[in-house]
């Protein structure tokens, strides 16, 4: 594992530690006694809920909002107007949108993700003006763990938009464990952070050792969390009104709780369920007054499919990495879904008494970014270091469109990996990389991240010209491909920085679906390789006109037939009294 390097710190820097989330995001610092200071508005609130709305060509964020808000934007970080067909969103796009999306915020005006997620930054910014009166210039930001590479590069451009250096990007989960201090009590051992956040739900398993945190293995589902919750809680009003007028299950309406009630919203419905197992509650739904009764029962069982779902992750990222649940010392409850008693009492009966929730959830990734950015800027002894993890390996296409893994899964970050390709043909000067990500064998089944084409290598014999080829993932997890032809050193760096992202869902199929192609995807493989080197071989045969002789002539067109099907037996034995045949004419010419 290679160490964190840190550069020496400026002794009046002030980095602040931001928790950009789905439903709420917070900014926090470490004071000069050492404590964690979570900025407030005016108002005394900590959390600030990252919605925005433009009125009148006025962006508003937060609390002051206007009625048509835009909220969950992180759910679209990274990702292209194509990725919008595979999931639902509560979003109105540009029509005109082609690649980047953009949100409609007015009539006039449309936004991007970045930019909204931009404006959320400055708002907390503002907090810390109006409290110290010191400008943020740099902070510790998280991320959720699967985010992607163009997810991540995302959050950094929007802290750019809103003038913020990122010193690092960490993972959500990763501060969650700073935040309850087990480094300092020196509690080694490997420990599980459930983290529900508003819009996302991940699991990251950690190590501790001597003051070190390795992240072993992450999951999760960025369309999983507490709002999915609020919106089957509301599903359980309105059929309850649908059932009273007589209204079929069909039909669309729209539920807003009183004030009078006591509720401003259906998530303080929630947050009532959980600490009461029934309450009254009064609703607007199309201008009418309607009372009714919600059990925190009816509530479970609504939401039971999900919170399994959740612990169906969990258990499948654990045996992952070959660990057991007895393996697990500890459980890090993050989120303000985690306060929902079906969660908790669902992870104790997986886990024991072994669930840790003696920090509120809702600030806990905040507190621990804070104390990243304390141990990046400080020349404190207690500095920890975190080492984070690659989710899905990363690769080159080669000839056949079999796929070369440069690093795998799970690999601790920072990694760097080279290795040296060679080329294809006689007089070959451009050699096209081709860079994906996924667990399959070939290319069609992984991720394409980028392509581009390294030109001037000297017109060599094929497999004489030597390319290296070198991947490097940050502690941010970006990757920067090096390709560079060794013997005149002509090189060409790309940071990729594809526009496409990939959900949790998606890498956890991906991950599963190369678990269970895994025999369907080794055959290709080989019958890919068989036809690569059947094909050399008929190539270096006929350029080198070493075809004589009726029997050869035969094998030739008999291996070129076989070629042209995919029977991997065939091609193999084909090839096989091909070379047999030109390695007893090379004998007996040599005698």
């Amino acid at each position: 594992m290679r160490p964190i390097l840190i550069s020496e710190p400026n002794s009046n820097e002030v980095v602040f530690g931001i928790d950009l989330g789905t439903t709420n995001s917070l900014i926090a610092m470490v004071n000069k006694v050492g404590d964690v200071e979570i900025f407030k508005d005016e108002e005394g609130r900590e959390l600030l809920p990252s919605v925005i709305s433009c009125e009148n060509n006025t962006l508003k964020t937060g609390y002051d909002v206007g009625e048509h808000a835009i909220c969950s934007i992180k759910r679209l970080m990274g990702k292209s107007v194509e990725d919008l067909n595979k999931e639902d969103v509560n979003f109105e796009i540009d029509n005109e949108s082609e690649k980047v999306i953009r949100v409609k915020c007015s009539d006039e005006k449309y936004l991007t993700p970045v930019e909204i997620s931009a404006e959320i930054l400055k708002a907390l910014c503002k907090r810390v003006g109006k409290s110290i009166g010191r400008k943020v210039k740099k902070a510790v930001i998280t991320v959720p763990a699967y985010f992607d590479d163009s997810a991540r590069n995302a959050t950094k451009y929007a802290a750019k938009l809103a003038g913020i250096e990122v010193l690092r990007l960490i993972n959500e989960p990763t501060a969650a464990a700073l935040s309850y201090s087990i480094e300092k009590n020196n509690d080694s051992g490997i420990y599980a952070v459930y983290d529900l956040g508003g819009g996302t739900f991940d699991i990251s398993i950690l190590k501790l050792h001597q003051g070190v945190f390795q992240v072993l293995a992450v999951g999760g589902d960025t369309t999983l969390g507490g709002d999915d919750f609020d919106y089957l809680l509301s599903s359980i009003v309105l059929d309850k009104y649908r059932e009273k007028i007589g209204l079929n299950k069909e039909s669309n309406l729209n539920v807003i709780p009183t004030h009078n009630a006591g509720t401003c919203n259906i998530r303080t419905v929630k947050e009532y369920l959980s600490e009461n197992t029934s309450g009254i509650f009064e609703f607007i739904i199309d201008g009418k007054l309607f009372e009714c009764e919600i059990t925190r029962e009816e509530f479970e069982q609504a939401i039971s499919p999900l919170v399994k779902k959740t612990i169906s992750i969990v258990t499948r990222t654990i045996d992952d990495i070959d660990l057991k649940i007895d393996d697990i010392k500890g459980i890090i409850l993050v989120g303000g879904a985690t306060r929902v008693p079906l969660v908790q009492s669902s992870l104790v009966k997986l886990f024991g008494n072994k669930v840790l929730n003696d920090v509120d959830p809702d600030k806990a990734v905040a507190i621990g970014a804070a104390l990243q950015a304390h141990y990046l800027t400080s020349h404190s002894k207690d500095k920890n270091i975190l080492l984070d993890v690659l989710p899905l390996s990363l690769g080159i296409e080669t000839m056949g469109g079999i796929v070369e893994k440069i690093i795998p899964r799970n690999i601790p970050l920072p990694v760097s990996e080279t290795k040296e390709f060679t080329t294809y043909i006689d007089g070959q000067t451009a050699m096209k990389i081709h860079v994906c990500q996924g667990e399959r064998e070939m290319i069609e089944d992984n991720k394409s991240l980028a392509q581009f084409e390294l030109k001037g290598i000297p017109p060599l014999p094929a497999g004489f010209a030597k390319v290296e080829i070198e991947f490097a993932v940050n502690v941010d997890g970006i990757l920067t491909v090096t390709a560079k032809e060794k013997t005149t050193g002509t090189e060409q760096t790309v940071e990729i920085n594809s526009s496409f992202g990939l959900s949790e869902t998606d890498i956890q199929n991906m991950v599963s679906q190369s678990i269970n192609s895994f025999d369907e995807d080794i055959k290709a493989r080989s019958l890919a390789e068989a036809k690569v080197s059947g094909n050399q071989l008929i190539h270096l045969i006929e350029s080198n006109n070493i075809c004589t002789g009726r029997e050869l002539k035969n094998l030739l067109q008999n291996a070129k037939n076989a070629l042209q099907g995919n029977d991997l037996n065939k091609i193999n034995n084909a090839i096989s009294e091909l070379e047999n045949s030109c390695l007893e004419l090379y004998e007996s010419t040599s005698r």
